[in-house]
């Protein structure tokens, strides 16, 4: 056997040098830049009025939730067969009002807004005489009908839905769905 020569010496720096760029290779740092935006968000709800079962105050199917159905009955020229609904003349010409009060809240989330507007828009035209109202508002089907244009996020508002009547439109099953719309101010 012979020394270490200078072929050894070769070999084995070479080897060191292999291993030194495999463990540089393996220790290098990367970097991953994430970037995202936080997306406002309104929720709204309906509710049933605490006042529920009394006249005017009809219970709200699939309460708390942001998709409710509410029945006001059977009525008729002088009065109305729903125990809840609330039954009115609005003119001594002969319309008849049905109506009922619910509940909406709206709450936010990653928004600075310190308020909302409210609207709401009917999907189709009603029959001839007969109109779809939220507090006395009339509503229609081609734009939204600003209802409140301050509300407070979080708080109770009481809103009321009359259907009126007049007293020549023919016998017939009067539905809609009633869109409403916050938008944050």
């Amino acid at each position: 056997m012979h020394p270490f020569g200078q072929i050894e010496r070769c070999l084995l720096l070479a080897a060191c040098l292999v291993v030194l760029l495999a463990a540089s290779a393996h220790a290098q740092g990367t970097s991953l830049q994430i970037t995202f935006q936080v997306q406002p968000a309104i929720n709204l709800v309906f509710q049933n009025n605490p006042n529920v079962g009394s006249s005017g105050y009809c219970p709200l199917v699939n309460s708390g939730t942001n998709n409710v159905q509410l029945d006001l009955g059977t009525a008729w020229l002088f009065s109305s067969s729903s125990s809840c609904a609330a039954f009115a003349w609005v003119n001594p010409l002969g319309t008849y009002q049905i109506s009922s009060a619910f509940d909406v809240v709206v709450s936010k989330s990653n928004s600075s807004s310190a308020n909302y507007q409210l609207a709401a828009k009917i999907s189709t035209a009603p029959p001839a005489n007969v109109s779809w109202l939220v507090n006395g508002t009339a509503l229609n089907n081609s734009s939204y009908t600003t209802l409140d244009k301050t509300d407070s996020y979080g708080q109770t508002v009481t809103k009321t839905l009359q259907v009126q009547v007049y007293y020549t439109v023919p016998a017939q099953a009067l539905g809609e769905t009633i869109t409403f719309l916050a938008t944050a101010n």
